[in-house]
């Protein structure tokens, strides 16, 4: 994917959120990024919009991670791209990703420039 214009970032801390849209601006300075604190956010959030890229943390409150993407069949706008960005070392959590037809990637937090770099390339 080349130059992607729209990113979400779903995840329920506010300052993971501010330090991940800023290290993103970094590298692409013209993207759109939108922020949902929860899956149940991001699900409203994608009823009215599309976006090239998600990055989709596991543990929130109201809608986790999972509960978000066994929700994402319904929707017509979906992320063309899904990261999960996870702190979780458990490897059924990889598995689950690797399973998930909607998933890209699994990433470890933080959300740093390499990261970012690859996946605004791919």
């Amino acid at each position: 994917m080349q130059n992607p214009s729209k990113i979400l970032l779903v995840d329920d801390d506010p300052i993971f959120l501010t330090l991940a849209e800023l290290a993103i601006r970094k590298e692409n300075a013209t993207v759109e990024i939108y922020k949902a604190m929860n899956g149940e956010e991001a699900i409203d959030f994608l009823k009215s919009q599309s976006v090239d890229i998600i990055f989709l943390d596991l543990n929130m409150p109201v809608m986790n991670g999972w509960e978000f993407l066994e929700a994402l069949p319904e929707l017509t706008n979906k992320g063309k791209q899904i990261y999960i960005l996870t702190s979780s070392i458990d490897p059924s959590d990889q598995r689950k990703a690797d399973e998930n037809p909607f998933v890209t990637s699994m990433l470890e937090k933080p959300l740093d420039r390499e990261k970012i770099a690859s996946t605004l390339v791919n």
